[in-house]
């Protein structure tokens, strides 16, 4: 019997293509969290778009020491990878924030937290292609808005944000 090598690798890619992106464990999202009176609680969607769901995006928040000046550089404080159809939220105390996109200097939103205050912004997507530049910005969101993009598909992914430990010099 003669051995068909691109049939094999084709299923060799299907197999891991699906083990990646479906039987990864991920949390399917639940609801809101509730608001507390002492932090402010921020929201980060990333829609689902078929067209771009092979890019993963770092996001960093980093925060002002006072308020927003060109002239001082944020402290990051907590990263979230938004994957294809995710949403990530994070509680901040009070202050003045950062929102970036690593390796897409274009993509930053300055926003200020305040105590007991939701915010909710998208990572919105016009483009990414090997041919041209991607096109990407956070635009601030309502809550209804937020939800009906969550609830718009069946599996929405909870991202879990990683605190960033700055080392001390």
């Amino acid at each position: 019997m003669k051995s068909h090598p691109i049939s094999f690798l084709s299923l060799c890619f299907i197999v891991s293509f699906g083990i990646h992106f479906q039987c990864a464990s991920k949390t399917k999202f639940q609801k809101l969290e509730s608001k507390q009176p002492d932090t402010g609680l921020v929201y980060v969607v990333r829609p689902e778009h078929t067209a771009l769901a092979l890019w993963d995006y770092e996001c960093i928040i980093s925060k002002y020491p006072d308020k927003f000046s060109t002239a001082v550089i944020p402290t990051p404080v907590y990263k979230m990878n938004l994957t294809n159809g995710s949403l990530g939220y994070v509680r901040l105390t009070q202050g003045t924030y950062r929102l970036d996109v690593n390796g897409k200097p274009d993509a930053t939103k300055v926003f200020q937290v305040k105590a007991g205050e939701e915010k909710f912004y998208e990572l919105k997507i016009f483009s990414e292609t090997k041919m041209s530049k991607s096109e990407m910005m956070f635009r601030e969101v309502n809550k209804e808005e937020t939800l009906s993009e969550v609830l718009s598909v069946p599996f929405f992914i909870e991202v879990k944000p990683e605190s960033i430990q700055v080392p001390i010099e």
